[in-house]
């Protein structure tokens, strides 16, 4: 049952809280094990809890004074960045949201979509332009000027095209997390708004489709 204070389901906001360090990986019976160095601020993680790790909601399910570990399945080691992470790896962190935060970002549940690889990137003045490849695919999720998680940062796109898509960063927002490390072709994992997800289903679903469509 979900303590006092939190939310039902896992949600977070793509505000990082922290960066830290992978200090060692273990695969056994299909899972990967990954253990990660404690940030001093995470002084309230408790076992079983859920934390993003690189915009990946993972359990915590190893605690100790200066670390903790998560266990990661198959599948999102596959689907996810996951796989490349080994000791030295430096993560974006975020716990879990509870009643009551502020929401700074938009609404991540830690569920990634897939990755992309950093096609190209510039700096005009105090900002950092990150242009990412968009899967066609996936065209119909993302707008301009809406909502996208990288590695669980909280980003509004810039520009979009058919088969790209750029984000600009400010220079808190490269410097806190570990996106200031991307260099071209560096994947990334992307979860993109899930309020677009939610329209794209009902609009493919006929029940929702103009009356014009559904006799075509």
């Amino acid at each position: 049952m979900p303590g006092k204070g939190a939310i039902p389901f896992n949600m977070f906001t793509g505000i990082i809280e922290a960066t830290s360090k992978v200090t060692q990986t273990i695969n056994s019976s299909g899972l990967k094990a990954v253990t990660i160095e404690l940030p001093k601020t995470f002084n309230d993680l408790r076992l079983g809890v859920s934390i993003a790790c690189d915009g990946i909601c993972l359990t915590v399910s190893k605690l100790n004074p200066n670390s903790f570990t998560v266990e990661i399945m198959q599948e999102t080691v596959q689907k996810t960045t996951a796989g490349n992470w080994r000791s030295g790896t430096i993560l974006n962190l975020e716990r879990a949201l509870k009643l009551g935060d502020r929401l700074d970002g938009h609404l991540v549940l830690g569920h990634i979509d897939r990755t992309s690889k950093l096609l190209e990137k510039k700096m005009v003045t105090a900002t950092t332009y990150f242009r990412f490849s968009l899967d066609s695919r996936d065209r119909e999720l993302i707008v301009k000027q809406g909502s996208v998680a990288i590695n669980g940062v909280s980003l509004t796109i810039a520009e979009l095209n058919s088969s790209s898509f750029t984000v600009a960063l400010v220079t808190y927002t490269l410097d806190n997390t570990n996106l200031q490390y991307l260099a071209p072709g560096s994947s990334v994992n992307v979860e993109y708004d899930i309020v677009g997800k939610y329209i794209q289903t009902l609009y493919h679903n006929s029940y929702f489709k103009p009356s014009y469509e559904k006799n075509l």
